[in-house]
Order: structure tokens, then C-alpha cells, then sequence
């Protein structure tokens, strides 16, 4: 955890699918906070992009939350090897209901 954040930020890798419009595609998260995360995917993200990101926590091999999707808008992009480019979400425009959701789902993460 990052104390120097707004929102402690923790390390947590799950599934993700981003979508920019129409586009769908997957990507795994890095590290995720109440106010944002960060997750990696196979093509750049241009900064300013408003995106989608749908993530869901599992419990056990066949038990998951709720797929939650998240409003959000890309604060960074960067290029890693292989291909692959870490990217930075801020969340904009959460509804009251998603942001209990995501303060739950933080509670979970906080306590695994």
C-alpha cells in the first residue's frame, strides 16, 4: 500500500475487460483503489480515453462477485516489454451504488 495516495492503493491481479466504445478487450488489473486502478493489456491506451473496465472478485475456483464495470477516464499509459503497456485509470462519474460496491470490494481486498 502506497500511503502517500488520496486512496490507498493495493496490489491485486484479477481479470478485467476494458471497453473504449464498441471495443471490448481483455486486461489484468495491477493494482486498484477506491479512486482508480491500473492494469496491463496487450495495446496502448490513449491518455484522456474515457473507458470501461468490468471487474469481478473470486472467492473460490467457482465463485465470483458480481461483474462491476467502472467509468473511468486513462491518466497514463506506459509501454513495458513484450508488448504489453500498463495503464492508469482515474474512476469518473461512479454512481452512488458503484461507489458502495467499490468501497465493499476494497474492504474485501483490504482483509485478504
Amino acid at each position: 500500500m502506497d500511503e502517500s495516495r488520496v486512496h490507498p492503493r493495493y496490489a491485486l491481479e484479477i481479470d478485467a475487460e476494458i471497453a473504449l466504445g464498441e471495443e471490448r478487450f481483455p486486461a489484468r488489473t495491477r493494482n486498484v483503489s477506491s479512486g482508480g486502478l491500473s492494469f496491463l493489456t496487450d495495446r496502448p491506451v490513449a491518455v484522456g480515453q474515457d473507458v470501461t473496465v468490468t471487474i469481478s472478485l473470486v472467492f473460490e475456483e467457482q465463485a465470483m462477485s458480481d461483474p462491476l464495470p467502472l467509468r473511468g477516464r486513462v491518466v497514463w499509459c506506459t509501454p513495458l516489454d513484450g508488448g504489453q503497456h500498463q495503464v492508469g485509470v482515474t474512476f469518473v462519474a461512479l454512481t452512488g451504488d458503484q461507489r458502495v460496491y467499490i468501497e465493499l470490494f476494497m474492504r474485501y481486498v483490504e482483509d485478504a
